[in-house]
């Protein structure tokens, strides 16, 4: 894929509109909002709900500006301040609301969320944490070019990970494929994805990582196999319960990173 305009939108140092200058529209300063320095997004509007309800302490006057992407202020059971998100669907929205957070002064973000696996080795409901991702998004060709690499922060991958072990967790780490076209997943592109050893193919990781990298902010992704492209038929459905379930198990290891940061 050749590079968007021969590779200088990424080099765009004065955009005519930034995250900045949005919220100032909205009569609204940025960095008095008060969101904390860390944001734990879930990639589902059904998941950002369940989480919610299991969050100790939610600022109910807290108002955010985007009504179609929700964000709230909320506290960990050891009194960490951080926000909540559901940034809509997609790697667009995603950098957008990136964009936004670390306007608020957000230093890292944490993401949880759904994938599909071409793999036979991995179940529908297993845990996957990534390293990284294949760029298969659009949206990250203005932040980058496209010999950049869509990788996790490294440390708090890292914290992820012992907190799982710690608990005794079976996870999967590695690679997932980030894409804007969900309807376009092919026999080819899955079997090759399959040949390269990608453990799950989503609508977000790839602009998450990389955008979130290209903006400064620390991120990891970890979530649930929701189901599998399988060699002779797609399996499974979005949410089935024993999937929402481990996810939200996963949010509650999450919100114990967050009280360490």
């Amino acid at each position: 894929m050749g590079s968007l305009f021969d590779g200088e939108t990424w080099r765009s140092r004065r955009p005519y509109v930034t995250a900045e200058a949005d919220f100032r529209h909205h009569g609204l300063d940025p960095t008095a909002m008060e969101i904390g320095e860390v944001c734990l997004i879930t990639f589902s509007a059904g998941l950002f709900r369940r989480v919610l309800e299991r969050v100790p302490w939610v600022d109910e006057a807290f108002t955010w500006p985007y009504s179609t992407t929700p964000l709230k202020r909320c506290r960990t059971e050891g009194g960490t301040p951080f926000a909540l998100h559901f940034p809509s669907y997609g790697g667009p929205r995603i950098a957008n609301s990136l964009e936004q957070l670390a306007a608020c002064g957000v230093r890292y973000v944490l993401g949880l969320g759904l994938g599909g696996t071409p793999r036979p080795d991995v179940a529908i409901g297993d845990i996957v944490v990534l390293e990284g991702a294949v760029r298969g998004d659009g949206v990250s060709r203005y932040y980058v070019p496209d010999e950049f690499p869509a990788v996790a922060d490294l440390a708090l991958t890292a914290r992820l990970c012992r907190e799982l072990d710690a608990h005794h967790e079976r996870y999967h780490l590695g690679l997932s494929f980030g894409t804007d076209a969900l309807y376009r997943e092919g026999r080819a592109l899955v079997e090759r994805l399959r040949e390269l050893g990608v453990l799950s193919l989503d609508l977000e990781s790839s602009a998450f990582l990389t955008v979130g990298r290209r903006l400064g902010l620390k991120c990891c992704w970890t979530g649930v196999i929701s189901d599998r492209l399988a060699e002779a038929d797609h399996e499974g459905t979005i949410h089935p319960e024993h999937v929402m379930e481990r996810l939200l198990r996963l949010s509650d290891h999450l919100l114990r990173v967050i009280e360490e940061l």
